[in-house]
């Protein structure tokens, strides 16, 4: 029989652990931990990137699965020239 490495008998042993604590503990919990209001789209979402208005932006998709998303920023003349919308 082959001696396992190191790291296997960690992995081995912390997989036990969460065996055995699971019945106790339970599963991950998920979320904030207290009640959340619904998300609500800002009225006028900038972009992350320029922040710019993501009206103005571009995603270039493909049906190609090989060719990654493009998202593209408009030059920053284009946003700012344009008069705020209410």
């Amino acid at each position: 029989m082959a001696r396992r490495s190191f790291k296997q008998r960690l992995f081995g042993s912390a997989q036990g652990l969460d065996k055995g604590l699971l019945p106790f503990m339970g599963p991950a919990q998920i979320g904030a931990g207290h009640p959340e209001e619904p998300y609500r789209l800002p009225d006028d979402p900038r972009c992350p990137i320029c922040g710019g208005p993501m009206a103005l932006h571009a995603v270039e998709r493909s049906t190609d699965p090989s060719r990654a998303t493009r998202f593209t920023c408009p030059p920053r003349s284009a946003w700012e020239a344009r008069p705020e919308q209410s």
